[in-house]
């Protein structure tokens, strides 16, 4: 009797055993799938507004694929300002929303002024401003290390995570408006592009999410 009951009890433990793994692994697959529902629906609103290339799907796929996971869903159209997915990790699925808000990533009004710009970069704009006729200004131009690091800070708390606030403001000390070497322009920015490559000013673009955002070229 107590070596059935010993033999019972040591069965016990090795099916509780299993299942306390098999509930470790479901727990360890649904954060992984929650990680990448969020990352991908926010990589697929991104991609839906102006400031993306218009290929929210294949976006959110692969940024749920770099998660370790499988899309499965993405309600995600070219022009919303929402898109919800649905991933699976070892078929433990998950989803997540995300809405984008145009006015938390327009032009900041900070040092909307000429001053401590860089004289190359100051004379291109200056010409590139009184070519437009009024129809396009500085939002922002200079800015100190100390004005940097507060709209870092703000970044920061807007979006909960310093990795995503890297895509809409540079961390204090790496940013070319700390140099002069930048500006922010508002108004007509189809037409100041026009104007840059109609006077071949030495001025670019190089990030594709904010068209507002003009550097000295090298």
């Amino acid at each position: 009797m107590t070596l059935l009951f010993a033999g019972c009890v040591l069965f016990l433990s090795l099916l509780l055993g299993s299942f306390v793994v098999q509930v470790g692994g479901v727990a360890v697959s649904a954060a992984q799938a929650q990680t990448a529902a969020d990352a991908a629906a926010l990589a697929a609103v991104a991609e839906s507004t102006l400031y993306g290339a218009g290929a929210p799907l294949s976006v959110a796929a692969k940024m749920a694929e770099l998660n370790g996971a499988e899309l499965l869903e993405c309600l995600c159209e070219v022009g919303a300002t929402a898109a919800q997915v649905e991933v699976s990790v070892e078929g433990v699925a998950r989803t997540a929303r995300a809405v984008f808000d145009p006015d938390a990533v327009s032009p900041i009004a900070a040092g909307a002024t000429s001053g401590g710009l860089h004289p190359a970069m100051l004379a291109a704009v200056s010409r590139l401003i009184q070519a437009s006729g009024g129809s396009v200004e500085i939002v922002s131009g200079y800015r100190s290390s100390a004005a940097q690091t507060r709209l870092w800070a703000e970044a920061v708390a807007r979006y909960g995570d310093p990795e995503v606030a890297d895509d809409w403001v540079a961390r204090p000390g790496t940013s070319a408006h700390e140099r002069g070497l930048a500006v922010d322009l508002g108004g007509d920015i189809a037409l100041a592009v026009r104007l840059v490559e109609r006077l071949d000013l030495p001025l670019s673009r190089p990030m594709a999410h904010e068209p507002w955002h003009f550097e000295l070229s090298p």
